[in-house]
């Protein structure tokens, strides 16, 4: 019989008692890993490993699951802000307990995802969530990452849609599942609005692929927090560049804080490049 341990693993870190009930564990077994301390006691009846996610067992604690924006960056999809911890509990629920602060609650009828019973499915916390985006752009960047990490189907874009209200809707024409990131939608969506043509994802021989290119010569990357950690990346980068400069493309990168709080100022950088004219010799 597998342990404690590894099918809470197989429920990410976190299950109800009936749940590990279900999957063969007796009650005499799983006292005795609570008394070890090989797992923790979550509230009432759930049972938690010590490294699960630690939103997730306030979340049961709080007599709920995770939902929303929480729900969506366990699942690693792309949220612009970090707003809180949200919990969901049943329209129904009554004598709950007080939220921290950076806790809020929203009351939703939202079924558990079967693998991950602490936390919505992905388009229940997408439905949740996207209403709430301040920045319809930022809502889109969301649905991008959603569609580009293959959790949602267009199946499931269909049915979140008839939830959503006629201003969210309205956005379906903008979503575009190639972005690998947020930053490339907010900056995609920031150069369409300023009237130039843009290409998503584009392979350039002798290159590879890159986020965008305007007017068919101008490359504009996006980079992540991360990727200036990466000693590894950035020499490839500078390989990527000199190829893109022989090739007769020009190139720019914005970085994180640029796009997420400058992106007016991105795009006063992307009219000065453009207004320099096409690469004589541009052989893409």
């Amino acid at each position: 019989m597998s342990t404690i341990a590894f099918d809470l693993r197989r429920r990410g870190g976190l299950a109800t008692r009936a749940q590990l009930r279900a999957m063969g564990q007796s009650d005499r077994r799983i006292r005795a890993a609570l008394d070890a301390g090989e797992v923790i006691r979550v509230g009432r009846s759930w049972v938690a490993l010590p490294t699960a996610n630690a939103e997730a067992v306030r979340a049961v604690s709080a007599r709920g699951i995770l939902g929303g924006e929480s729900a969506l960056r366990d699942s690693r999809i792309w949220v612009s802000k970090h707003t809180g911890t949200c919990i969901v509990c049943p329209p129904t629920a009554s004598r709950l307990p007080p939220l921290r602060p950076g806790e809020y609650r929203i009351r939703h009828d939202a079924s558990p995802s079967p693998r991950t019973p602490w936390r919505v499915g992905v388009v229940d916390a997408l439905a949740q969530h996207i209403p709430r985006a301040a920045d319809p752009n930022h809502a889109v960047a969301t649905l991008d990452s959603a569609l580009n990490r293959r959790l949602i189907t267009a199946h499931d874009l269909d049915q979140l849609m008839q939830r959503m209200p006629r201003r969210i809707r309205r956005l379906r024409k903008q979503l575009d599942g190639r972005a690998e990131s947020g930053l490339e939608t907010l900056l995609r969506l920031a150069i369409r609005a300023a009237g130039w043509t843009v290409e998503s994802q584009v392979d350039i021989p002798g290159v590879g692929r890159v986020d965008l290119v305007i007017d068919g010569w101008l490359v504009i990357e996006a980079d992540g927090s991360a990727w200036h950690d990466d000693h590894e990346a950035i020499e490839r980068d500078r390989e990527r560049n000199a190829a893109l400069v022989r090739r007769g493309y020009r190139w720019h990168r914005f970085g994180y804080d640029q796009i997420m709080d400058e992106l007016d100022g991105c795009v006063e950088v992307i009219a000065e490049l453009l207004a320099g004219g096409a690469p004589l010799h541009h052989v893409g």
